[in-house]
């Protein structure tokens, strides 16, 4: 009889492929249903005016607004939606980046978007992916990322539901503040960038990376004839009994996994990023260092299909926003690092040099998210129509709204790709009327059109409840 462990080799060498050819091509070729979700989600505020393009500012100024105060909300004087068509959105002090690669006409900005439930301060943790209120380590319900993921047309046979990046503070490997895979189920964000190699690129990695990607097959198997053994014998509970069966799922479900990574090697070979031991990225103390790393990860993950909703987390949740940006340092006042609490602190008070340092910091992350979305523009879409960015909605956003001390009434959102989900990303910018105006929107709404784009009514998403302004996709960026 065939053992579990060389039916599992035989996968790896293709000595099964022909058997499960059918089924593997279902997730190699993306096919013209493709539809792909990626989150960059910046830790403790993104000023609204560094999203304000030159045209945008001037359209606003005629509605009563002033573009010159720091806090852009407070200015909002008007009652029905701006919308500046073709805004030249790259004049924005953060958005730059956008002026390259032709990017800067697929994309789109959103002010004056809510998200109250989630109650601001520091960090709203999940709340902010979730339109919820959600305590520390405490999710009160699953994030979008998850949500999304779960949907079959947007699964769509890859191996990963959600793959989760991020850099925080220090050397902590994972950050549980962001993501959740349901109410008190925080779920992880990797932000070890070697980690990350290991688990998405160590089947077709050279030394330690494969090293690690055969090891966790191989604990896999024996875990999984460990419970199959213990079931055998098992005199428990019905309930408990489920608890076994319900852990031999998860395991198998690792195990399908490890298989169909396998299965693609070739293509995986052509997409993978530089490895550990080669790139200094990876263990740099750098943190936009170690973040690009990981967005060329992400990317990667993407372009091989290994997922089709990808989150990077850039210093989120109330214990990790506070990096020291080093490679930034002739932009600190002074040419001293200030701890990244702190800076958030001189800036709220109103010291122009460390607002110009979190405007840069917002810079440089655009910056990556832009390089990603040419990578998948430079792409045309397997087995479908257009590009992978005209099939990928991309949205930069913030885990608690405007400012280092948020109120949750402003969140600046920047949308780019996703025009055959159809996404209305065409340079514009729309400006919703302030907090407690009728015709205010909130980040929920965004996440609904995410749901109507994948096909799903998602219009009750959120916590809400009687303090839901208007269900449903937002008209003004999504048809």
């Amino acid at each position: 009889m065939i053992t579990r462990r060389q039916f599992m080799q035989g996968l790896a060498g293709g000595a099964a492929a022909a058997l499960f050819a059918p089924f593997y091509n279902s997730i190699f070729a993306a096919g013209a249903g493709c539809k792909r979700y990626v989150i960059f989600v910046e830790g403790n505020g993104i000023e609204p005016r560094n999203f304000l393009s030159t045209a945008a500012a001037a359209d606003l100024s005629a509605a009563g607004g002033d573009p010159n105060v720091r806090h852009l909300y407070r200015s909002y004087n008007h009652d029905s939606v701006i919308t500046t068509q073709s805004s030249g959105l790259s004049t924005a002090p953060s958005l730059g980046p956008l002026a390259t690669g032709g990017i800067e006409d697929k994309a789109a900005v959103l002010l004056g978007l809510s998200s109250k439930i989630t109650g601001g301060g520091h960090s709203t943790e999940a709340g902010a992916l979730s339109c919820t209120r959600s305590p520390t380590g405490s999710p009160s319900a699953a994030t979008i990322d998850q949500i999304m993921s779960l949907i079959p047309g947007v699964r769509n046979g890859t191996p990963f539901q959600t793959v989760r990046l991020g850099v925080v503070g220090g050397t902590k490997r994972l950050n549980y503040s962001t993501c959740a895979f349901g109410a008190k189920q925080p779920a992880p964000i990797t932000c070890d960038p070697t980690t990350a190699f290991n688990s998405l690129f160590g089947s077709v990695a050279q030394g330690a990376g494969m090293q690690a990607f055969t090891e966790r097959g191989q604990l896999l198997d024996f875990a999984v004839t460990d419970v199959n053994r213990a079931l055998a014998t098992f005199q428990g509970n019905s309930w408990e009994r489920a608890k076994l069966e319900r852990y031999l799922e998860s395991l198998e479900n690792m195990v399908q996994r490890q298989a169909t990574i396998a299965q693609m090697g070739p293509q995986l070979t052509a997409v993978k990023p530089g490895e550990p031991s080669e790139v200094a990225l990876y263990t740099s103390t750098a943190p936009l260092d170690r973040l690009q790393a990981q967005v060329d990860m992400g990317t990667a993950a993407l372009l091989g299909g290994l997922t089709n909703v990808l989150v990077v987390a850039l210093g989120t949740g109330s214990a990790n926003f506070s990096l020291n940006y080093e490679s930034l340092i002739g932009l600190y006042p002074g040419g001293d690092m200030l701890g990244g609490h702190d800076v958030r602190h001189a800036a709220e008070d109103g010291a122009q040099g460390y607002v110009d340092l979190l405007t840069a910091i917002s810079d440089r992350h655009i910056g990556m998210m832009a390089q990603m979305a040419r990578s998948l523009d430079a792409t045309p879409e397997a087995g479908g129509e257009g590009t992978m960015l005209e099939n990928t909605a991309m949205i930069y956003m913030s885990d608690n709204g405007e400012k280092h001390h948020s109120l949750a009434e402003e969140w600046p959102m920047l949308l780019i790709g996703g025009q055959r989900l159809g996404f209305n990303t065409d340079g514009r910018t729309v400006i919703f009327p302030r907090y407690n105006n009728d015709n205010n929107r909130q980040v929920s709404n965004v996440f609904n059109s995410l749901g109507h784009s994948a096909g799903e009514d998602m219009n009750t998403f959120g916590g809400e409840g009687a303090k839901r302004i208007a269900e449903g996709p937002l008209s003004e960026i999504w048809s």
